[in-house]
This record gives C-alpha cells, structure tokens and sequence, in this order.
C-alpha cells in the first residue's frame, strides 16, 4: 500500500500529488493564493489531494463539477455532508455515490466503520466532501488514510491544517487524534447512495445536542460547567450556530416562514456565538433568549 509522504510545504503538498489526480487546473486557487492575483472560481472549492487514490474537497454542484471529478479518474464519491447527493448527476457521469453525514461535533465510531469500509471495498480513486471542503471533509478524508494505513497520526494533523480545518471544531481534531484502524475482521456499516432520514431532521437532532450543551454553559456564567469538563462555552456556541446554518441550508426549498425564521435565528446565533468567544456574558446572555425564543417559534409551528 502506498504510504502519504508529507511534503517540505504544504503548497508542494498540493503540487505533488495534484497532477497525478486531476492536473495543473486543480491548482488554479491554490496558486491565486500564493501569488495574491484573483483566479477564476473552480468548478470544486478546496480540492486536496492526499494520495493518488484520495481527495478531499466541497461539495460537487452541477453537471461542470462532476464532469470534472470524471476527468479527474475519480469512480466513487463521498459525502459526508447532511444534504442528499445528487445521485443523477454522478450517474451520469458513471460515479457511485456513498453518503456518510458527519457533523462539526466529529466523527463517531459508526462514520469511522462506514469511512473504513469505503476504503477497504470501493474503487478509487476516491474524492471525500462536505460541504465546503474544509473541516468534516479534510477530517473524514484523514481518517479514510489512516484506516487505509496510507497516512500516520502526525501527517493527518499536518493536512488538516492544509485544508483549512478549523481548530475551534475540537470534536474533529479529537476524534482524527483518537483514531485507531479497525481489525481486517471488524463488522462494518453497509455503504449506501444516500441515507434514508431527512436531512434537515438530521440537522436539528445535532442542533438540539449542541443547544442542550450550550444551556449548560449558560447556567454556569459561560463557563465549562463543572459536571461537564468536555463544554466549552465558545465551542458550544460555535456548534450552534453551524447546526442553524445547516438547517437553514437543509431547508431551502422548504416553507417560506420557516426559511424566514431560520435566517433570524442565523443572525441571532452569530451575535451570541461572537459574544461568547469574546468572553462577553452579559450580552451574550439576553442574546440566548433571543435563540432560544426563535427556536422555540419554529418548534410550535414545525415540529410540536
């Protein structure tokens, strides 16, 4: 199995392996960045390549993209976003599309087996999103490596960083930090094209268990309570916002009301998010009714 080799930069990183898996057109963005000129906007945000077999990006939209991730050699797809693959379009273009959702909380033992089986039964190369491809795609795509035994501990941390992985989503970092490869005899999650809840219930299961943790920290004056080591106040509330910022998304195509309500509650959650990184109760604690309030509006119209 070929072992990832962790380049001098993580520019020669992308540079690397980028023209074994889809050529110098890849690195359209990449290089705008280095050089500070304005590029066009690639047809897929954040496409890393981790190995000849493996990429890591965002989401997919539109028959350009897809096209492209065929050009690229890429045969099965991955999501690990919340939102329904668009199964048409890969087929179209002959890709298989596995549907795995993560959340920004981390990646759980089931998304790790599901993760593992991908690599041990699906033909490659393979490309791993979310939905910008940032932060549960890079965390997925590393846990995919190291369940593969194509990557160590230290590299995936070094990739993360790459992509962009935001260090305040702990649950990522941690779960990549924790991961140990199952045994070639482990029983593993079937692999399917799409997962059969709704994806905006989805959405807001993990909402309301980064709401409930956040009342907590709200209990304690913004700070971890002391039952509760794992909340960060400031985590907590970034969990939230994300979760709202997901069901807004998830509901597009939904009840104007609701979508109103949900671009309110979006706001709201930003304002509270910023006040309690800054540290700043008292705004933060009136900012919390407000959330709460709108979540409980949706609640009685929606899903009381």
């Amino acid at each position: 199995m070929r072992q990832y080799k962790i380049a001098t930069s993580a520019f020669g990183l992308l540079v690397a392996f980028a023209t074994q898996v889809g050529g110098e057109e890849n690195l359209t963005a990449s290089k705008a960045s280095q050089s500070g000129s304005v590029a066009s906007k690639p047809a897929i945000e954040n496409v890393h390549p981790l190995t000849p077999q493996l990429i890591s990006g965002g989401q997919p939209k539109g028959d350009a993209a897809f096209s492209k991730l065929a050009e690229m050699g890429v045969k099965t797809v991955v999501s690990v976003d919340g939102a329904k693959p668009d199964l048409e379009l890969a087929k179209k273009h002959g890709l298989r599309y596995v549907h795995i959702p993560i959340g920004y909380d981390g990646v759980d033992a089931e998304a790790q087996g599901a993760l593992t089986h991908v690599m041990r039964e699906a033909k490659g190369p393979i490309f791993i999103h979310c939905h910008h491809g940032k932060h549960r795609g890079p965390a997925a795509a590393v846990i995919a490596c190291m369940a593969a035994g194509d990557m160590a501990r230290e590299q995936a941390a070094e990739f993360m960083k790459l992509a962009g992985t935001g260090k305040e989503y702990t649950g990522l970092w941690r779960d990549v930090a924790a991961f140990q490869p199952l045994p070639s005899d482990a029983k593993l999650p079937p692999l399917v094209e799409a997962v059969k809840e709704e994806s905006l219930a989805g959405a807001m299961a993990g909402l309301d268990r980064a709401w409930d943790g956040l009342k907590l920290c709200q209990a304690a004056d913004w700070k971890t309570p002391a039952d509760h080591a794992d909340l960060a106040p400031a985590h907590q509330a970034l969990l939230v916002w994300e979760g709202l910022t997901e069901s807004r998304r998830m509901a597009e195509n939904s009840d104007p009301q609701l979508v109103k309500w949900l671009d309110e509650a979006v706001a709201e959650a930003a304002q509270l998010r910023q006040s309690v990184q800054a540290g700043d109760g008292a705004s933060a604690s009136p900012q919390f009714r407000q959330v709460e309030a709108a979540c409980a509006r949706c609640h009685e119209q929606y899903r009381n």
